[in-house]
């Protein structure tokens, strides 16, 4: 089985083909799409592992964030594989296996591969022997629109999978199954023999969870519903991480979770399959987890015989900072767990775009990009405390435009929302945002909605979803404003609008760290001063406030204060992005005549970061519009940003960027 924590897969299976199990940890270490493998055998003690690295790709080989894993013996020798469900694009996926040869992990084969297989609707890779052969079988839980689960299936011939078709082996009817609202697992829970079967765990909307098994029988895949059932709100499965093992020693596979609590401690709880899933010892459990061990429903739960003892122990896997992981492990004794932790600090799910912590809230969701103006009619801007991060962008007349980003906080008012310009092709994409504007010159319009590179991969929001209005206090065209709930009422009429996203992230130190060095700032230098030297009226100023470790904005020296609420800008990053920007034609001419801008800010670059107030000259990568930048000083060390707002300046290339 495998799980993710972080920016780590944790996966546990019998690799080597001795009998006993090993965790395998696959990382991207440098954050250049390196792979790794390392593998953990336990130490003659039980209790402390060993680690050895059985795979390293090159850089810009893998990325581990579209990739979906599974424990297989996919070619029946006796050694678990890992197997990954790969997305190459939108509809483009391969199932590839790393063979494992009892000591290192071959490089990846593709076993099948399709350019009509949406990677993203696939909500869990399943491996067992459902079948009767032994090679292991692959089910695919796929979700499509209309409320409808199939489970498709892929037969291992050896050294290729061959696809059942998208009839599936289970069809659970349209309006019958929402994937997200599952957890699956794999064992023998109402026999001691023959194939495996699914445990399925479902969240009900009247909070209820209700335990069933898919069986393999004669007539096809027959689920076999509610055999255990919560009372209302008595079970949170989002807080929940699930595994199978007969950890009873009944001879039947018990579930066993990873319970979470808001201050990072947990139960490991076992329902027990010979029981009709009742859990044992209540939802005690068998085992608890001080304070700050787990991330709730985000660390992976593990189960192997780490011992050789032939009874199943587990290990609750926790992300820690970068490719550190907390491993709690639990020793079976038969009726109870007993636990022992190593000390790495927990470092939980994060808001994407702020590093700060969840807090509940989903780093899925679907951020608002929106255009605000900046002229200085349009001063103050109104909701700009809370936005994530803010890009400013050279417009025509060598002017600026802002763009607000907003996920993780909800602005009663925002304003005033502009026109839309080419320089927002570049970053919406890596966003999956909606993309909020008024208007836009029809030129660049038309590569919005019809440029391949950019169109499909945001949500375009324009006025005609009715979500803004004009305020009395302004002259136009600067006095059109919305709200976040108004933006987010319209988002859910738009198509695919509140479908979970993958929001490119950047690169945080921990919440902890009061080391103004560390994340890459080895070489920094002291600058408390910033000068943005934009053209008259919109030169900017950063200035740094030690006791508050944040940056004061001015805009043509005026203190930047958010109009809704009074709140003085305080940003914790200022990024400077140097590239090629220059004026073209090719989307027509402002009211004035003047040309436009265009940037294309991928490839590789120059730039500069400022954080606790000193500065780390960089050198910025950027693959694809997908790609969030990547930040590096001259040592090839990673630059890291302090959680909190972050504002952006893609500038030309040949700018002096000021600091003292």
């Amino acid at each position: 089985m495998s799980a993710v924590g972080g920016a780590t897969v944790a996966a546990s299976g019998d690799f080597r083909g001795n009998g006993k199990s090993q965790i395998a940890l696959l990382q991207d270490p440098n954050k250049d799409l390196t792979l790794r493998i390392n593998v953990r055998d336990a130490n003659a003690d039980g209790e402390t592992f060993a680690e050895s690295t059985w795979f390293a790709s090159s850089p810009a080989f893998f990325a581990i964030s579209r990739a979906k894993f599974a424990v297989a013996d996919a070619n029946g020798d006796g050694k678990d594989d890992l197997v990954a469900l790969y997305k190459d694009g939108a509809t483009a996926s391969r199932l590839l296996v790393f063979r494992s040869t009892g000591s290192a992990f071959t490089p990846p084969e593709a076993w099948w591969q399709s350019d009509a297989y949406a990677w993203d609707r696939v909500h869990a890779v399943l491996a067992g022997a459902f079948g009767s052969t032994d090679r292991d079988q692959l089910l695919l839980a796929y979700q499509y629109d209309n409320g409808e689960l199939k489970l498709h299936s892929f037969d291992s011939a050896g050294s290729a999978f061959a696809y059942g078709g998208s009839q599936g082996v289970y069809d659970s009817g349209v309006g019958q199954f929402d994937a997200p609202r599952a957890r699956f697992a794999v064992g023998r829970f109402t026999r001691t023999s023959g194939p495996q079967q699914i445990a399925v765990l479902y969240q009900y909307p009247n909070a209820k969870v209700r335990i069933g098994v898919f069986d393999p029988l004669p007539s096809g895949l027959v689920l076999q519903s509610n055999i255990y059932e919560t009372n209302e709100g008595e079970y949170d499965l989002s807080r929940a991480s699930v595994s199978a093992a007969d950890v009873t020693g009944d001879g039947r596979d018990d579930l066993v979770a990873l319970y979470g609590d808001g201050d990072g401690s947990a139960r490991v709880q076992v329902f027990e399959g010979a029981n009709g899933f009742k859990p044992a010892n209540g939802w005690a459990g068998w085992a608890a987890l001080p304070a700050s061990s787990v991330c709730a429903g985000g660390s992976a739960l593990l189960v192997g015989d780490w011992d050789g003892d032939k009874k199943p122990d587990a290990d609750a896997v926790a992300p820690g900072d970068m490719t550190q992981v907390r491993m709690s492990v639990l020793h079976n004794s038969g009726s109870a767990f007993q636990v022992i932790s190593t000390g790495e600090q927990t470092v939980c799910a994060r808001w994407p775009l702020t590093g700060l912590p969840l807090a509940g809230g989903s780093a899925n969701e679907r951020p608002l990009y929106v255009k605000i103006d900046n002229n200085p009619h349009a001063r103050p801007h109104y909701g700009i405390s809370k936005a994530d991060e803010v890009y400013e962008w050279l417009v025509e007349g060598l002017t600026t435009r802002l763009a607000a980003v907003f996920q993780s906080q909800k602005p009663d008012v925002i304003g005033s929302v502009r026109s839309a310009r080419i320089t927002d092709t570049p970053i919406v994409p890596s966003l999956g945002a909606a993309f909020v504007y008024s208007g836009g010159g029809p030129e660049e319009l038309m590569r919005l909605h019809y440029d391949d590179a950019v169109a499909h991969r945001y949500v375009d929001l324009s006025p005609s979803y009715g979500w803004g209005y004009r305020v009395g206090f302004r002259e136009a065209p600067y006095n059109y404003f919305t709200s976040y709930a108004a933006l987010k009422a319209a988002l859910a009429s738009a198509p695919g609008g509140n479908d979970p996203v993958d929001v490119a992230a950047w690169d945080f130190v921990p919440p902890s760290n009061t080391d103004d060095m560390a994340g890459g700032f080895g070489t920094s230098v002291p600058a408390t001063t910033i000068d943005i030297p934009y053209r008259g009226g919109f030169a900017v100023r950063y200035q740094y406030d030690a006791g508050s470790r944040t940056y004061a904005r001015f805009d043509d020296g005026a203190r930047e204060v958010d109009g809704a609420n009074g709140q003085a800008i305080a940003a914790r990053n200022i990024i400077v992005i140097d590239t090629e920007v220059h004026f073209t034609d090719a989307y027509g001419f402002d009211p004035a005549g003047n040309p436009k801008l265009f940037t294309d800010p991928t490839g590789t670059g120059t730039g500069v970061v400022f954080r606790d107030g000193r500065r780390e000259d960089v050198t910025w990568s950027r693959p694809d519009l997908f790609d969030q930048f990547q930040l590096r000083n001259a040592a090839g060390e990673l630059v890291r940003l302090e959680p909190g707002q972050t504002w952006i300046h893609i500038l030309p290339k040949d700018w002096v960027i000021p600091s003292r």
